[in-house]
């Protein structure tokens, strides 16, 4: 018996790609029991893998998905006064990277003031359909 190597992706219920490779086809329905309940694995035909396919796709109803841009904006500009502030909507699930933490936004809006002056960058952890992505606020 010949095995053949297939392209898999590794994937949470949330969509979010976790893996990426290739495989013996024997060995690919094990890969899933090997992360716990809440993944799954699929075979992904050659035509459609990419070797950074958790960057650009996720997974919907079974197919693979282009990742859309979460903001129009991403660069804003508010007084230093502690008052003047920015606030937008990140899609549900979107976490952000503050003081080298990773803070859930549970309630999907973003909000932020400061009386300290200079650039603030936040990068943020978007949902699964959507591409991570930064944030500078300029404090003038």
């Amino acid at each position: 018996m010949t095995s053949s190597v297939v392209h898999y992706i590794l994937f949470a219920t949330d969509g979010r790609i976790r893996q990426s490779g290739h495989c013996d086809r024997e060995t690919l329905p094990k890969l899933a029991t090997l992360f716990g309940e809440g993944y799954a694995v699929m075979e992904v035909p050659a035509a459609d893998y990419r070797l950074n396919i958790d960057a650009t796709s996720y997974m919907r109803d079974g197919a693979i998905v282009p990742k859309r841009s979460a903001l129009d904006i991403t660069e804003y500009t508010i007084q230093a006064d502690g008052v003047d502030r920015v606030r937008f909507a990140v899609p549900a699930g979107t976490s952000v990277v503050h003081a080298n933490e990773i803070v859930a936004i549970e309630d999907g809006i973003f909000e932020f003031t400061t009386d300290v002056r200079g650039d603030h960058r936040f990068p943020f952890i978007a949902a699964a359909g959507f591409h991570d992505f930064e944030v500078t606020i300029h404090a003038v």
